[in-house]
């Protein structure tokens, strides 16, 4: 699919509703390729988190430890209904666009016109001559290409978002029983020693993830800012040209990467979050009933907690909430800007 995307691009770039479809699915493909090559050539860190997960649900037999995991569970089954679905309806709203415009240009025009199909691949499929009786079998075909696309790139979030969620529930577990620490006499040592190996042992699966992730969200990021700016730049002249269709494109577009940004910047933020209250967990227990060597030994956990594990992408551009909210207000600057020019 990528391969002919390239090759209509380089037939056909004059065309600008077709460039952005163009611009966007063969982004699409490409991130789905990355993300399926990552985690299948390399699924180690993937594999360990998802061994810990299992463990935990044979483990934790306590109601309320088995509550904290559903509860998370279900975030990240919300996260990855609602990510497969949007992209499901994008992939079908593309496809169904692309038929009503083909059946409108068959009315209003009085010749014969190329048919229109889900992937831009008209001039390729020209080209290789392909009959129009075809028609139908290619269409049916690109359009399980987009949703075969859909499942690898967003599929591929909706599994990492879903066992970073977990992760966070484990997080969860492990606050409650640091608050619930209470003076065993020597027993106490050995409890907060096994707590603080957990701590250890969180820290290092949730670094596992992000080193999973880590470039990918590069060019994640990279591609999302570009496709907003230039589908939002789309959107401003459809809508003073009127072109309806284009329209309903760049905002689907826009839609759909935002979506994406905010599924990572608040796995990100809500991570980070449960890392950083270990500390705040620590702080508020009944460290003063407890022996002086443990008390003491506390200090480190709370100083540890101080620099949590964040979901960063390469190593330097942190991902949370406060970053979407400045990638939205970079890109809507830059869009002002072109609107003036527009308007000049």
């Amino acid at each position: 699919m990528v391969m002919i995307i390239y090759a209509e691009m380089f037939l056909d770039y004059r065309d600008a509703e077709k460039s952005l479809d163009a611009m966007v699915i063969f982004t699409s493909g490409i991130l789905a390729i990355a993300k399926v090559y990552r985690f299948h050539v390399w699924p180690e860190n993937l594999i360990k988190n998802f061994v810990s997960a299992s463990t935990d649900y044979n483990k934790f037999y306590s109601k309320e430890k088995r509550a904290i995991l559903r509860r998370h569970a279900y975030m990240g089954r919300m996260a990855c209904a609602s990510l497969i679905g949007f992209a499901y309806f994008s992939a079908t709203l593309f496809s169904a666009v692309a038929m009503l415009v083909g059946k409108e240009e068959e009315i209003v025009v009085n010749a014969t016109e190329a048919p229109d199909y889900p992937i831009p691949s008209e001039l390729v499929l020209e080209l290789v001559q392909i009959p129009k009786y075809l028609y139908f079998i290619v269409f049916v075909m690109e359009y399980l290409m987009l949703i075969y696309t859909s499942n690898g790139n967003l599929g591929s979030d909706s599994l990492f978002l879903g066992i970073t969620f977990h992760l966070c529930g484990q997080v969860e577990v492990l606050k409650m029983e640091i608050i619930k620490l209470t003076n065993e006499n020597e027993r106490t040592s050995k409890n907060f020693k096994v707590l603080v190996e957990r701590h250890i042992y969180l820290m290092q699966l949730a670094k596992m993830l992000i080193e999973t992730i880590s470039w990918l969200l590069v060019f994640q990021l990279f591609s999302s800012c570009v496709l907003i700016c230039t589908s939002g730049f789309q959107f401003i002249l459809a809508l003073s040209a009127g072109n309806v269709i284009l329209t309903l494109k760049t905002f689907m577009v826009m839609s759909a990467c935002l979506v994406q940004l905010f599924g990572y910047s608040y796995t990100g933020h809500y991570l980070k979050n449960q890392m950083e209250s270990v500390g705040h967990s620590t702080y508020f227990s009944a460290w003063y009933d407890l022996p002086r060597e443990v008390a003491k030994s506390m200090i480190y956990v709370i100083m540890r907690a101080q620099d949590p594990v964040e979901l960063k992408a390469g190593s330097f551009f942190v991902v949370n909430m406060e970053t979407y909210m400045s990638i939205i207000k970079t890109s809507m600057s830059y869009l002002s800007v072109l609107r003036v020019m527009v308007n000049s």
